[in-house]
This record gives structure tokens, sequence and C-alpha cells, in this order.
């Protein structure tokens, strides 16, 4: 999946997050968790060793906000200049 896809799908994960908050939901449900372990191993694999079991809704925001500062250096990395057309022929 592509960078932009990837942030996509997290601002997706923050709203389900908030959801939570907002149910006063101590824990997030198991469906949940699957995507946001996906989300996190392909933006950076450390960030799933470091999440553990850790099931909050506040505590799950702060390793979406790291995974999307990863993406967003990578796609903005992953750009590259456009080509140059020429206007007049030589």
């Amino acid at each position: 999946m592509t960078p932009r896809r990837l942030l996509r799908e997290s601002d997706q994960l923050l709203f389900w997050l908030e959801e939570c908050l907002v149910e006063n939901l101590r824990f997030v449900p198991g469906w949940v968790m699957p995507r946001l372990v996906t989300l996190l191993s392909q933006a950076d694999p450390r960030l799933p060793r470091e999440l553990g079991s850790e099931r909050r809704p506040e505590h799950l925001m702060e390793f979406v906000y790291r995974a999307q500062e990863r993406l967003m250096e990578e796609s903005v990395r992953s750009r590259k200049p456009a080509p140059i057309i020429p206007l007049f022929r030589r």
C-alpha cells in the first residue's frame, strides 16, 4: 500500500478510536486491533512491539500519530520531481 492510502486508513482508525472515547469505552473493540497493528507495522516495524497488549483508546491514538508522522515523511520522500517537458523543439 502507498503511504497516502495508509494515511487514509490511519484517519479511519483515529475516527474509531475517538468514537471509543466518546462512548467511554475503556478498551477498543477487537476488530480494530488487527487493522491497527497492520498499519503500525507498515509504518514502522518497531511500533507494534512497543504497543504490546495496550488496548486503551487514548494510548492507541498516540501510536497512530507516530505512524502518521512516519508515513507523512515517507510520502514526501517518495515524491519525485516531475519530468521537464520541452516547449520548443530545436
